[in-house]
């Protein structure tokens, strides 16, 4: 069971960012990005400490319960892009982002 409560928010985060790359445009500061990718991992990270049971310990063990769920929930969003989604799906959201060149006839 404990590796499943350490596993758990790893593989929560591999999820996370094919749908962070939609919201998330090339414009954007790194600021703005890092906001972005950041409050839903903080979210994910607090849900999976709650629905694993450790918030009921009390405050100091609480925070680090969350902050180790939602450190686990970055680490694997960001190692699930570099290697895995960005390679697959940067190419074609670029091309959708850009607009389409219409051809004229002279």
């Amino acid at each position: 069971m404990d590796l499943l409560r350490e596993t758990g928010p790893f593989l929560f985060g591999m999820i996370v960012p094919p749908i962070l790359m939609l919201l998330i445009r090339a414009n954007w500061s790194g600021q703005s990005k890092f906001l972005a990718i950041f409050l839903p991992v903080l979210v994910l990270g607090f849900c999976t400490s709650a629905l694993a049971g450790e918030l009921t310990a009390g405050m100091p063990d609480d925070l680090v319960a969350v902050i180790i769920d939602t450190s686990l929930v970055y680490t694997g969003s960001q190692l699930a892009y570099r290697f895995f989604w960005k390679p697959i799906l940067e190419e074609h959201i670029r091309r959708s982002a850009l607009p389409e060149t219409k051809r004229v006839l002279r």
